[in-house]
């Protein structure tokens, strides 16, 4: 080992050693003892060595009498570089892991195909694994890597499974190859199963374009008793594709695709679909300051047994356009993101399902007591001890035709980022004010019409040839947004979305104003004021109870003491006024005081207390007497919560939460979790 641990040392050396433009100094004489050998390694090569590494050379270049034959060093040491220097590797690995079947893991340590890629998925196989794997890869330096593995799993006695596979990229000269293979072999409680699959990337340069053809293709069939089961299919998806071969400017890809399904009958596996897809994706990368993207495909979806595939014939079309802008070094930013679509759209069902308590997001309110968890008595929680039923969204039998479009546009206008240090005191003053604006809009139809296809801004809700809409804005104008002393920001937001389920519409909208002012004074002081003015609204014609418009607005001072980093204490109040369009109303006065304590790397504590006074006129058991009432009681509330949070070591931390709420003629609800992470 010392021997070959000291010609390792030299033949790095020697690899980047050039006789032309170093002299190599070799030694004082033919013979040199190993003191005098150490020191001319040293100071002719830079070679510095270990006591044994240097016994062990000394015993390999013995000339006989004890001195080092350095005429035969001169000789090994060249031919040790240009094996250094050789573009060729061959590396073996040898792995085995063996899991308890009572191992549970903190988290998934596996790849997330892990379980895919051996056919156990939801399986529930428990037992004792192991997983043993053998793996050689050649490498050269210059083309790439190829890679062979024969891997076996087992899982007790439910599982066992074989499988050779082997992975590669190779480039040479103009060609370029990447591919991925593998075949398995199993056998499952009364089953056994032969799962082929590879992908395959295979591309040629020829001047300035590139041409090339990529496919993948799986093959998994389960057998019982040499009968072909249900769950056996195989696809084959390829295509072919020209791009070019230079993309420092820009880039753009012309390709044509097909994908054939096949699904089992039970006899053989039977031809289901076909899909044939032709596209053009085109980008611009000559701008710093700038990027611009362009696709556009067409698909069309064949259909051949229907007894076999839940799909529906159709053809589809995808246009995008993706645009971002940076002018005026930073001070304007412009993000532009359109795309028109057209397919079909799976009408959605939903149910609610109970989770544990505090784990999920809504609550259910038995409105009509009946017993009867009927989907207009769902409301999403307020508080953590109500979350206990989740939404699930199941896909029904049903299709619909839909044409879409979608529209992202932001943009940021930072005035400090040109006048800040500006000598005029207009544009200073300019400088101060900046404004942010997102919107967001996704619509959907059931019907064409070329005057509103390509329009994103028609999202009337009453519209019934609208499958689903989605429009969101938020404009935010700044005033002194990073001073430390005083700021201020108006922000208008609306936000509107409608949906088709199997049974009907379910369609929320809700707009408002708000001005935020902001005060740092006395240097531990702090105020900030919050008025709010807004409207909500909720429809539903799948059910009965759900539909409401209401009005809001509130005033929210918040008045904080901050005499350290590690503690701060605020109060703040709260006056809300919410009127329906069927007279009921709600008025809402609340105090809430609040402290923080934080030691640095150690953990923090926030405690918080409200009261709240309402006076409510209405339906309290109801979907908007839930909303004005905000989850409580008519008359006196009080809310509490506390948070601890401490750091038990630098890879340990310990989170416990408790919270509760009283109301009048009502118990108390209390409700508490803890929680221990580890990083590692």
């Amino acid at each position: 080992p010392q021997l070959l641990s000291a010609k390792k040392k030299i033949g790095i050396v020697a690899s980047s050693y050039d006789p032309k433009e170093q002299a190599c100094r070799g030694f004082d004489s033919a013979y040199v003892t190993p003191v005098q050998f150490r020191q001319q390694l040293r100071r002719n090569f830079l070679i510095e060595l270990t006591d044994a590494e240097l016994g062990a050379l000394v015993f390999h270049f013995n000339n006989g009498d004890g001195k080092v034959d350095s005429v035969m060093f001169i000789n090994e040491f060249y031919k040790l570089g240009k094996q250094e220097n050789t573009p060729w590797a061959l590396k073996n690995e040898v792995g085995v892991e063996y899991l308890s079947e009572y191992f549970t893991p903190v988290e998934v340590y596996r790849s997330m195909e892990f379980d895919r890629d051996w056919n156990t998925r939801d399986k529930k196989y428990t037992g004792n694994q192991v997983n043993t794997n053998f793996t050689t890869s050649v490498q050269n330096e210059k083309n790439g890597t190829i890679q062979g593995t024969l891997s076996h799993f087992k899982i007790g006695s439910d599982y066992l499974g074989y499988k050779l596979g082997s992975t590669g990229n190779w480039n040479y000269r103009q060609t370029k190859l990447d591919y991925s293979v593998s075949q398995l072999n199993s056998e499952h409680p009364q089953l056994t199963n032969s799962f082929l699959r590879h992908k395959v990337i295979l591309s040629q340069g020829i001047n300035k374009i590139r041409v090339g053809f990529q496919d993948e293709h799986e093959r998994n069939l389960y057998q019982q008793n040499n009968q072909l089961q249900k769950t056996s299919y195989s696809f084959y998806d390829y295509q072919g594709f020209l791009t070019n071969n230079d993309s420092s400017a820009y880039t753009y890809k012309i390709f044509y695709r097909e994908r054939l399904d096949r699904r089992s009958d039970s006899i053989a596996l039977t031809e289901v679909a076909k899909a044939k897809q032709t596209g053009l994706e085109y980008s611009i990368l000559t701008k710093s300051n700038q990027r611009f993207n362009f696709l556009v495909n067409y698909r069309q979806l064949e259909i051949y047994n229907r007894n076999l595939i839940q799909q529906t014939p159709e053809n589809s079309l995808l246009g995008r356009i993706d645009y971002d802008l940076n002018l005026l070094k930073g001070a304007v930013t412009w993000n532009s993101f359109y795309e028109l679509g057209s397919g079909l759209e799976l009408k959605k069902e939903f149910i609610y399902i109970k989770v544990n308590d505090g784990q999920g997001i809504y609550t259910w309110i038995d409105y009509n007591k009946d017993g009867i968890k009927d989907l207009n008595e769902f409301e999403i929680a307020k508080y953590s001890d109500q979350a206990s039923y989740i939404r699930i969204f199941t896909p029904s039998s049903s299709y619909v035709k839909t044409f879409s479009n979608e529209l992202n546009q932001g943009v940021f206008i930072k005035l400090e980022k040109l006048w800040n240090g500006s000598s005029n005191k207009l544009l200073v003053g300019l400088a101060r004010f900046s404004n942010q604006t997102r919107m967001r809009i996704q619509r959907k139809t059931n019907r064409f019409e070329k005057d509103n296809f390509y329009n994103p801004f028609d999202k009337t809700l009453q519209d019934t040839n609208l499958i689903s809409t989605g429009y969101n804005l938020r404009n935010t104008l700044f005033f002194n947004r990073l001073g430390s002393i005083f700021g201020a920001d108006y922000t208008f937001q609306e936000n509107t979305n409608k949906s088709l389920l199997a049974t009907g519409f379910d369609a929320r909208g809700e707009r408002l104003h708000e001005l935020t002012i902001r005060v740092n004074f006395l240097r531990y002081y702090y105020f900030e004021n919050v008025l709010q003015q807004g409207s909500k609204s909720a429809q539903a014609d799948y059910t009965i109870g759900r539909n409401y418009s209401l009005n809001y607005a509130f005033v929210k001072p918040t008045f904080s003491f901050q005499p350290s980093t590690n503690f701060r204490w605020s109060i703040e109040g709260r006056y809300c006024e919410k009127t329906t369009t069927s007279d009921e109303y709600a008025k809402i006065i609340e105090i809430t005081s609040r402290v923080k304590y934080n030691e640095l790397e150690r953990g923090s504590l926030q405690l918080s207390l409200s009261a709240l006074s309402i006076q409510f006129q209405g339906i309290e058991n109801s979907a908007v007497g839930f909303e004005l009432l905000e989850a409580l009681k008519p008359g006196q509330n009080y809310t509490w919560n506390l948070n601890y949070q401490r750091n038990l070591s630098k890879k340990l931390q310990l989170s416990i939460n408790y919270s509760g709420r009283k109301s009048v003629e009502n118990k108390a609800i209390h409700t508490g979790g803890m929680e221990l992470r580890a990083f590692f």
